[in-house]
């Protein structure tokens, strides 16, 4: 992972910043441990949310309506230009 120091500034908050500006190396990497500790539940727990999962499942829901209208829009798109193309070719003089 490569690190964006900037990036990584503009999102914690000041106090963290300030906090942890002089760490040594086993400081830092215990916090490192603990955070990566904290992901790993915070993920788990989202994983867990019914809440969360029916939302999204709402959301796919919502969604395929308006997905599967747009593929088959595109497809006769293509079907279309592909008779265009197939007209051009058998009409001679045509291009």
């Amino acid at each position: 992972m490569a690190v964006d120091l900037g990036k990584a500034k503009k999102i914690l908050s000041q106090a963290f910043l300030d906090n942890n500006s002089d760490l040594n190396e086993d400081d830092a990497a215990a916090l490192v441990v603990k955070s990566e500790l904290q992901i790993k539940a915070l993920r788990t727990e989202m994983e867990a949310d019914e809440k969360l999962a029916a939302a999204i499942q709402i959301a796919k829901d919502l969604t395929s309506g308006y997905k599967n209208a747009i593929k088959y829009e595109e497809s006769k798109i293509q079907y279309l230009l592909e008779k265009i193309e197939e007209i051009r070719a058998s009409t001679p003089g045509s291009m």
